[in-house]
């Protein structure tokens, strides 16, 4: 059954929706969309994996973030800070559900960066971690905007707004420290004619993942798995990933 639901936060109410499958106890997946995306995934990929994963047991809980969708503020408003503290109020709530037996995480792009965050501090409640080309590389991406460009509130990103808060917030991270924090089951998925997030980074992060993730590059791909091949090997890889052991 598939329900709309809305969970508030210290900033405004975050809008989604919520898989439950006709089970008295069940996993749930919390998936993160990533940077100007929203709770649907790119080709719908996210309703399609929380269908299919219903239908075999498993719950999905898929949000827009602040700023995002239909959430509430704007996307000049939303940090990664921001977006971190949503999705740690998101994973309390499944946290706080009698029901739900498991809680496994999926982010795609910034919401991979999210994801591999979230399990750092969550490293024991998140039992199952996929990450679809994790924009570990965004620091790196947005570094243009410093020395070359004139420091001001909002800068124009491609059309879409961004704060100077939500820039200089990026900069200073390190999505490749302590990445082997996380010991439970993960999976990470990458195009490799990702342009956007760049196939060769993930010779870097492979290397400082624990030994228990499974890599999975997707041959021709794009950062979005721009046709229905692509997108289709994604799910199946994903849904077979998150299903086994599901009874």
């Amino acid at each position: 059954m598939q329900q709309y639901c809305e969970i508030a936060t210290p900033k405004g109410v975050m809008r989604g929706f919520f898989h439950v499958p006709h089970r008295k106890e069940f996993p749930v997946l919390l998936i993160f969309h990533g940077f100007t995306g929203q709770c649907t995934g790119t080709k719908f990929s996210y309703v399609s994996l929380s269908r299919l994963l219903e239908a075999q047991g498993v719950g999905t809980l898929r949000m827009d973030f602040l700023g995002s969708g239909e959430s509430d503020l704007t996307f000049k408003e939303m940090t990664f800070d921001d977006e971190l503290s949503c999705a740690r109020i998101l994973l309390e709530e499944l946290k706080k559900m009698p029901q739900v037996t498991d809680i496994y995480v999926l982010g795609h792009s910034m919401g991979g960066a999210i994801a591999s965050e979230l399990a750092k501090l969550y490293p024991e409640d998140i039992k199952k971690l996929v990450l679809w080309a994790p924009a570990f590389s965004l620091p790196d991406s947005l570094d243009y905007l410093t020395g070359t460009v004139k420091e001001a509130p909002i800068y124009d990103h491609s059309g879409f707004e961004i704060s100077d808060a939500f820039v200089k917030d990026m900069l200073q991270r390190d999505f490749y420290k302590n990445l082997d924090t996380y010991k439970n089951d993960l999976l990470v998925i990458h195009g490799t004619e990702d342009k956007t997030v760049p196939y060769a980074i993930s010779e870097k992060y492979t290397k400082l993942f624990g030994k228990q993730m499974i890599f999975h590059p997707v041959v021709g791909a794009s950062h979005n798995y721009d046709n229905a091949e692509h997108i289709h090997e994604v799910l199946s890889t994903t849904y077979k990933f998150l299903t086994e052991q599901v009874m």
